[in-house]
Order: structure tokens, then sequence, then C-alpha cells
């Protein structure tokens, strides 16, 4: 006999560590109330990564005002290093601006975007680890520490920046999320994380902004197989290593990860954070 498949449900915020153990999560209302389960746990950024990535580029386009109209070309050597996205799938030049290939990296994780904005950076004298780190410590960041870009290593998986962060992190950094990166957000499709767990989610009968998840990943590397799904961190040869959401509702924003050694599939995962994004809407709305 088949087992019933996993389905999102309603459930105070308190319960929810008991349901999902493994689950961490950060919750910050805009009255100051705080919530959560393993909240300053260390985790890799997951997918967040492209979250840091857009405040990073919308800080450079504070000082400089035309940065964001800018227009930067994605070529078959973007399309070479990239893991993730549709545009990899097709074939021939595309030149967008700026801010239409940051909408697209934070909206559906395009790699091949990623890989075009980090060198269109560089070209223009950016060293976008450097401004990041900037960022990170400006903002009280404390528990986040990143690692690199991925440009470095020649290939995206959609992330832009590598390293490490907390829920509680998370939810600092999305409390003060400037405007052209919630307008990128805006956009964004999140089939598997917190916000796919919000009533009709497709379209938006609840106000919300996330950023990307994508379809089931798979690539290869020297530890086999790394899969990703939702907003999950894969990158080749590290394998999963879980799944991490965000989420910005009318009167809050939260933050959660879940570790991917818990023998959860990614149906079980994708339950779990969206169980805990109606959670939390279902709260505000009591």
């Amino acid at each position: 006999m088949s087992r019933p498949l996993p389905a999102v449900r309603s459930m105070p915020l308190a319960e929810l560590p008991a349901v999902y153990p493994h689950l961490r999560f950060a919750v910050r209302t805009a009255d100051g109330q705080r919530q959560g389960h393993d909240a300053g746990a260390r985790h890799p950024l997951s997918g967040t990564g492209k979250l840091v990535l857009a405040c990073t580029v919308a800080r450079l386009a504070e000082r400089d005002a035309a940065l964001l109209g800018e227009r930067l070309r994605l070529t078959d050597r973007h399309r070479a290093g990239a893991r993730t996205g549709t545009l990899r799938l097709m074939s021939g030049d595309l030149v967008l601006t700026l801010s239409d290939a940051m909408a697209l990296v934070v909206g559906t994780g395009d790699a091949m975007c990623v890989l075009a904005v980090l060198e269109f950076l560089r070209d223009r004298g950016h060293d976008v680890e450097s401004e990041a780190r900037s960022l990170v410590a400006a903002w009280g960041l404390l528990d986040t520490e990143l690692s690199g870009v991925e440009a470095d290593a020649g290939a995206s998986w959609g992330e832009g920046l590598t390293g490490w962060t907390t829920p509680d992190d998370l939810c600092t950094l999305l409390s003060a999320l400037p405007e052209p990166v919630l307008a990128w957000m805006g956009a964004a499709f999140e089939p598997a994380g917190l916000a796919s767990g919000l009533p009709g989610f497709g379209p938006r009968t609840v106000p919300h902004e996330t950023v990307a998840g994508g379809e089931l990943i798979e690539g290869t590397g020297g530890a086999g197989v790394a899969r990703a799904v939702g907003v999950a961190g894969a990158a080749g040869g590290e394998g999963l290593r879980g799944w991490a959401s965000v989420l910005v509702l009318p009167g809050a924003v939260v933050a959660a990860f879940l570790p991917a050694d818990h023998r959860e599939s990614p149906l079980q995962a994708s339950t779990a954070l969206g169980t805990a994004g109606l959670s939390v809407w279902q709260d505000l709305a009591a």
C-alpha cells in the first residue's frame, strides 16, 4: 500500500519544532516580536547567496545611478558554465540590462545571468566578493561568512555567492532590503519554498516577496550526484546540503533552512517549508 503524499498544513508556530524538529527558522514581525527554532545555527547559503548578491548590486547602484540600466551580453561562454536556468537551453547571444539580469537571477535562479553579471561587474572594476563582505559587516550579519563567488570556479548553480549564514542573519537582511531587491523578488515564482503553501501563491493572493526556487537539479562531481530543489544548495562535488528559503510578508519576514542529512525527500522538504510559511501567514492574519 502506498504512503499518502505529505501535505502543507497550517499550525501554531510553537508546534513546528515538534513536527519538523530539524527545521531551523526565524520569524520577525513589524512590531518587534521574534520567534524561531535553532535560528542562530549556521548553514550554507543554499540558494540565498543570490539574495546577498542582489543586495550587493543594489548597494553598488546607490553609488552609480546609471548602473542598473547598463547593458550586458550573455554569450556561449556564460552558457557553458551555467548549471541552472532556462537561458542555458537557448542558443545565441542575449543582451539585457543589469536590472533585468538581476530580476532573472532572483526570480528564476538563472546561472547564465549570474555568470554574466559577475563578469560585467568585474570588468567595471568592482570586486563583488569584497563589496559583499562590506555589506555583511555594515548590516551586522555577524554569523554570515562568505567564502567566494561562483565565477571563480567557472560554473554557477544560480547562487552567485557562496558561504554560510543563519536564519537570524537572513531575517536581518530581509528587514533592510533595498527597493530594487524587493522589486526583483516580487517577480519570483516559488514552487518549493516558504511561499509555496500560501493561498494562491501563483496569482499572489497573499502579497509577498521571495527568491526563486527551481526544478530538481542534478550535477555530478567528485562526491557523486549533487541535487537541489526549491532554493537548495548544490555545487558540483559538494553534495546535497540542505534546503533554504526566505519570505517577506506584510508585517513579517521569515527565513528557514532544512538540513538534507535527515533523509527528507524534496517533496517532504517542500512540505516542511510550505507549512512554515503558511503558519506564519495564518498567525499574522489571526
